[in-house]
């Protein structure tokens, strides 16, 4: 879309690629999961110790690589995004609940973990191409919003996918206790009793699913999430529409129309 054939774009995109299975290696350690989009997942078949080290090598490889470009700005712009998903992790484990700070908590996070990268890979290929500053700060938006629509969908689809495509136990983050959207909108529009409900299930091991999932639906949060998920999705096309239109531009909007529909 931008023009750019040089060599580096596909050292850019193999270590955005492995900076993200560093990270899911390192997810599904944290995580203590089994699966993932129904294969096992490697701590499953080798263990913790070297799906760390595995995820570690991953890192190593991937600033190899942008080093190699010899572009500081697209190596800084990628370790900034590495060190904020690492922090937005850390967040989420970290952060106690607390209901004057739930979504802001909430929006903090996953613009950390998920949406700092997406916005990154969107950068960097401005960046390396020669892009004036609006467009890098268009596309920079483009993969921030495109990212919070990625990750507000992903935290529905617990509550709502087909299991044998998700690939993953359905709750998986209820029963971590994680403060996804779907709650958060259950929770503050539930009655004091539900409210308690909620509390006691980001707070501790009682966890029912049935109930969560009762109230979930009870309040319509579910269309409500998925009202903000397309949202941003709407911000990130509007990034993008100045741009001339191309097969590449219809990719990345197929991308966006995809994300919607997604299953798993």
């Amino acid at each position: 879309m931008l023009n750019y054939s040089g060599e580096s774009r596909v050292n850019i995109a193999a270590s955005v690629e492995f900076i993200h299975n560093a990270t899911l290696l390192h997810d599904d350690v944290l995580d203590e999961s089994k699966a993932r989009h129904g294969v096992a997942t490697a701590n499953k078949i080798w263990g913790n110790k070297s799906s760390i080290l595995v995820g570690d090598l991953l890192l190593t490889l991937a600033f190899r690589w942008l080093i190699e470009c010899g572009n500081l700005s697209v190596l800084s712009i990628l370790s900034k995004a590495s060190n904020l998903l690492v922090k937005g992790e850390i967040k989420q484990m970290t952060t106690r609940f607390d209901p004057n700070t739930i979504r802001k908590n909430y929006f903090n996070i996953i613009g950390e973990k998920t949406a700092s990268l997406f916005s990154a890979c969107s950068e960097a290929a401005s960046v390396v191409s020669g892009a004036t500053s609006d467009e890098t700060e268009r596309l920079r938006n483009f993969g921030f919003n495109f990212g919070m629509a990625f990750q507000i969908i992903d935290d529905v689809l617990d509550y709502t996918a087909n299991q044998g495509t998700l690939g993953k136990q359905l709750g998986k983050d209820f029963f971590e206790g994680k403060v996804t959207l779907p709650s958060i909108i259950a929770y503050e529009k539930g009655s004091p009793s539900e409210q308690k409900f909620w509390e006691k299930s980001f707070s501790s091991a009682r966890h029912n699913f049935d109930q969560a999932l009762q109230y979930i639906n009870h309040h319509n949060a579910i269309h409500v999430s998925m009202e903000e998920a397309k949202h941003y999705i709407n911000m990130a096309q509007s990034n993008i529409d100045t741009f001339s239109d191309s097969l590449y531009k219809t990719a990345l909007i197929d991308f966006l129309n995809a994300s919607i529909e997604r299953q798993g």
